[in-house]
C-alpha cells in the first residue's frame, strides 16, 4: 500500500566568486561625484588676440563715400531744422528827440517824457528824462499786453550822471517783449515829492506792433 512521505530540499546559494585585487593598485569609486552648475558670478575673459583674431578694425573711407546721396540728404534735414527766426517790431510813434524843442517844452510841463526807445532782440530798451525836482525819485515803465485787460510794473534804472547835479535826472528802462506779442502799449509814471507826474505819448500810449499785423490803436486807460 503505498505511503505518504515528505522530502526536505536545501538549495545552497551558489558559491560568490572570488576578487583579489593588487596590494599597489588604488580602488576608484563605482559613483562618479555630483556635478555643480557653475557660478553664474564667474566670468571667463578672453581676449580676440588669444583666438587668433585681431584687436583692431581699421576702415577707409574714399572721396566718394562722402558724395553719396544719403549724406547730401542728411545734411539738407539739418538745414532744416534751424531756429526760424525772431520777429520784427516797429515803433508806432517817432523818436521824442526828434522835435528837440517840443521835447523840451514837454519835459518842462509834463516833468517826465521819454527820450529814447528801441527794439533790442526780444525786448524794448531805451532812456527817461526827468525834473530834478527831489532827492528821492523813482520812474516806472508800465506795459500791456492785451489792450489794458491786465497791465505789468516795470521798475526804471537811475543812470548817474559823471557831471554830478543838474536840473534833469535820466533812467533805463527795459521791456521784455512776450512770446507770441502781437503789440504792447507803455507809458511811464514818474514819482517825487509824494507827487506823481506821467508820460502817455499825448493821451495815445506809446506803442510797438510785430510786422504784418494792424497797428490801429487798442482802446484802452490812459495815465
Amino acid at each position: 500500500m503505498p505511503g505518504d512521505f515528505s522530502v526536505c530540499v536545501c538549495l545552497s546559494p551558489p558559491p560568490q566568486p572570488q576578487f583579489h585585487c593588487s596590494a599597489s593598485g588604488s580602488l576608484r569609486p563605482c559613483l562618479a561625484p555630483t556635478c555643480r552648475p557653475p557660478d553664474p558670478r564667474k566670468k571667463n575673459v578672453v581676449f580676440a588676440d588669444a583666438l587668433g583674431l585681431a584687436l583692431t578694425s581699421v576702415r577707409h573711407f574714399t572721396r566718394a563715400f562722402f558724395d553719396e546721396e544719403p549724406l547730401v540728404l542728411a545734411l539738407a534735414s539739418l538745414r532744416a531744422l534751424r531756429p526760424l527766426s525772431s520777429p520784427t517790431y516797429t515803433l508806432d510813434f517817432s523818436p521824442p528827440t526828434q522835435d528837440y524843442s517840443r521835447y523840451r517844452e514837454k519835459l518842462e510841463e509834463k516833468m517826465v517824457c521819454l527820450e529814447q526807445c528801441a527794439v533790442q532782440g526780444g525786448a524794448v530798451a531805451g532812456t527817461v528824462r526827468v525834473r530834478n525836482i527831489g532827492y528821492e525819485k523813482r520812474v516806472t515803465l508800465r506795459v500791456s499786453y492785451n489792450g489794458w485787460r491786465n497791465h505789468y510794473d516795470l521798475p526804471c534804472t537811475y543812470l548817474r550822471d559823471p557831471r554830478g547835479g543838474g536840473d534833469t535826472d535820466s533812467f533805463s528802462f527795459r521791456m521784455p517783449l512776450q512770446v507770441g506779442t502781437v503789440r504792447a502799449e507803455f507809458c511811464f509814471c514818474y514819482w517825487c515829492a509824494g507827487e506823481e507826474y506821467w508820460d502817455n505819448h499825448d493821451g495815445k500810449n506809446y506803442a510797438l506792433h510785430k510786422e504784418g499785423k494792424g497797428k490801429g490803436y487798442l482802446q484802452g486807460p490812459y495815465w
